[in-house]
Order: structure tokens, then sequence, then C-alpha cells
């Protein structure tokens, strides 16, 4: 289903995605309107929403974004101008996508969570509940022309509840950072992290790789 016109769907994951991801500052653009599909919902412009999509109640779409087929989007969400939520992934309640960001598919980003601004979120990957993710470690001392660089996550890593991920940090594909942890350096693919700064505790076991979850 499209909705006002929205683009032709395709692949959301660029087959190279950057290192760093990058975004510069964006606003919103056209006006939201009400839209009948779910209860107090608001739509912008050139949207594209997917077959069997589920939208909770009081969700706020910006123009742009574009939402896969089977994503669940929790009530009270905001998706903002541009984002991407790819097939069968769910963005949980209260959660706040910035401009832009790119999530891949069957990704579950839970309750609460703000995935900032620059942030690649690739396949299968777990966010949970209340992580934030930040993209400015100048915290607002630069200039018009700053470039703001989100957390990369690679596919079917897992970050725990309460996690704060710093500007700019790669989550290594398969790699598990503890709940309550700040991540200020990159983690390493099958890597565990846990603590204030995380640190590497020991290797993801075999048994818990998602090739085994299948």
């Amino acid at each position: 289903m499209r909705v006002q016109g929205g683009p032709a769907e395709g692949a959301f994951l660029p087959a190279s995605t950057p290192h760093v991801a990058t975004i510069r500052a964006s606003m919103s653009g056209p006006a939201l309107l009400p839209s009948d599909l779910a209860p107090g919902l608001l739509i912008g412009d050139e949207v594209s929403i997917g077959e069997g999509a589920l939208i909770g109640g009081h969700v706020v779409i910006h123009s742009g974004v574009r939402i896969g087929a089977a994503a669940r989007i929790g009530d009270h969400a905001q998706i903002r101008d541009g984002a991407v939520i790819g097939a069968g992934s769910t963005v949980g309640s209260y959660v706040c996508v910035d401009p832009g960001v790119v999530i891949g598919d069957r990704v579950s980003v839970q309750t609460r969570c703000y995935v900032t601004g620059g942030a690649r979120i690739e396949d299968d990957v777990f966010v949970g509940p209340g992580v934030l993710m930040t993209n400015d470690n100048s915290m607002n001392r630069h200039d018009d022309g700053f470039e703001f660089e989100g957390p990369l996550l690679r596919r079917a890593c897992r970050v725990g509840g309460g996690s704060t991920l710093c500007p700019g940090v790669e989550i290594g594909e398969e790699a598990f950072v503890a709940a309550g942890a700040v991540v200020t350096a990159d983690v390493a693919p099958r890597t565990v992290v846990m603590g204030v700064p995380a640190r590497a505790v020991r290797e993801v076991p075999e048994a818990d790789l998602l090739q085994n979850w299948r």
C-alpha cells in the first residue's frame, strides 16, 4: 500500500554500507495529515507502507518514509522524514526514529528506543528497550557543515536494554552488548561486551549464533 503517492519499494539496505554512517541536519517537510489507517495516526507526503504492515495508534509518520511488508509500528512511535523500516521489522511503542535512518529486515527495536540520525541497522538485529543512540560528540558545539555520525549495527548483533551507543561506533556482526553498557568504541564481531565503558569479556558461543535459531 502506498500513501499519497509514495515511491516504489526496493532493497532497503544498500549493498555496501559505509563504516560510519553520516547525516546532515534536516527538518520536517510537508504538513502531517490525519489518516484512517489507525486511530490518531498522522502521516506526511510520499509515504510507502508495505502489504500486511501494522500501524499502532497515535503514530506519527513523516514525509518520505518507507515501511516494508509485514512490519509492525507500535503505539506512539515517531518515524521521521525519509527513514526506512525493512520488511518484517518491529518498531516498538514510543520509539523515535530520526530522519534518514535505515533499518533492515526482521529487526526488533523495542519500546522507548531512540534511533539517532545517521544510524544504520542491518538485518536481524535486536535492540532492547530503552536503548539510546547518539550522533554528536561535540554536543552542539559545531558549525553548519558538521556531519553527524550515527552508530552502525551489523547483521544479527544484539544490544541489551538501557545501553547507550556513542557517535560513530560499529557493533559487529553477531556481537552482544550487555544491558546498561555504554559503548564508546567499536565492538568486534561475535564479541560480548559489558560495563561502563563497555569492555570485551568473551566470545559469543556457537550455540547462540542466529543460524542455530532459525
